[in-house]
């Protein structure tokens, strides 16, 4: 499979060849299916197993909504310009059932409005944690009344992975996937 290189970069981390990512990750990896973000993991060595336990627990933690989950990727991949994070990610949350408006909402709206309203909280906490590293007092006592003590705290935690996840793919250059390896995958872990 082709994959495509951002055009306006001139220097990347390649991706680990495949027999390296196969020694990392075992007998089960299809370099055909496997994401890109996959192998550049792989590439971190001895990283790659906590990385990967932690990716786990971000998509099966227990009282996050998938939706909300998605969303917060999509913001922020919007505000770090994380292009691989955003169309890997819109696909993901278009087969989640987030519709093309709300999408295009997340991508543009400055801050978002138009979602559900505990959707534009979590869009505002992305907002002010990846801006300003901080939550407002306003924002941490909405997100505590919206969704109590451990769900906040799980959603502060997962707004973190995604800023780090932006930066990685930033950082890393990793090549756009081709939209066959998501078909209808609702997250990386399917």
């Amino acid at each position: 499979m082709q994959q495509s290189i951002p055009p306006d970069v001139a220097v990347v981390i390649p991706l680990p060849p495949d027999e390296e990512v196969r020694a990392i990750i075992g007998p089960t990896y299809d370099p055909d299916t496997a994401l890109n973000v996959f192998k550049m993991f792989a590439g971190t060595q001895d990283l790659f197993p906590a990385v990967i336990s932690f990716i786990k627990a971000v998509f099966t933690t227990k009282g996050i909504d998938p939706k909300a989950r998605a969303i917060i990727v999509l913001r922020a991949a919007t505000l770090y310009k994380a292009r691989y994070e955003w169309e890997a990610n819109a696909k993901f949350a278009e087969n989640l059932g987030i519709t093309q408006a709300e999408i295009r909402a997340i991508a543009r709206e400055n801050p978002v409005t138009n979602l559900d309203p505990a959707y534009v909280l979590v869009c505002a906490a992305t907002d002010e944690l990846s801006l300003a590293g901080a939550l407002t007092d306003e924002t941490l006592r909405r997100l505590l009344a919206q969704f109590g003590d451990t769900v906040t705290r799980k959603i502060i935690l997962i707004i973190g992975w995604f800023n780090l996840l932006s930066i990685f793919v930033n950082g890393c250059r990793v090549p756009l996937e081709t939209t066959d390896k998501i078909g209808a995958k609702r997250s990386p872990l399917e």
